[in-house]
């Protein structure tokens, strides 16, 4: 079984909120009978590092083991394991109107730009009119 998305509005993050999600999924994943649970999981630090190497990011721990990443560390504190980082999760395309609609950016130079919440810059070719976004995930496993 994989999760699609598990996600926690802004106002409400930082009250365990995650945990519990994950936790209700690995209790109604084990009711249907499956054993394992797969979740691609998008780091929500990441953002902050857009240059950073993804499976540079991933393989960061703090001094008591976990992952440097909340909710890597989530996901490990209950159980999953992380297996390999996905390079190309999710692709968005569009032409340069189009991402500066979407960012509020100029974007008016070929060559990596960093938008805000991206965990990876975006490739701008001004001569093409073209924007695109490729994205890493990193996939983490839970044996139930």
């Amino acid at each position: 079984m994989s999760l699609l998305e598990a996600r926690v509005v802004p106002d409400r993050q930082g009250r365990g909120l995650s945990a519990a999600l994950l936790q209700a999924a690995r209790a109604a994943v084990r009711r249907l009978g499956y054993d394992d649970l797969f979740g691609p999981v998008r780091p929500t630090g990441k953002h902050l590092e857009p240059h950073t190497p993804m499976h540079a990011y991933v393989t960061r721990t703090r001094d008591d083991g976990l992952p440097e990443d909340p909710w890597l560390r989530v996901h490990v504190r209950l159980g999953g394991r992380v297996v390999r980082v996905c390079p190309v999760s999710m692709t968005i395309p569009g032409t340069l109107a189009e991402w500066r609609e979407w960012t509020g950016l100029p974007l008016d130079r070929s060559g990596p730009a960093e938008v805000p919440g991206a965990l990876v810059p975006v490739h701008v070719s001004a001569e093409h009119d073209a924007a695109v976004y490729v994205e890493p995930n990193v996939w983490v496993h839970h044996r139930l």
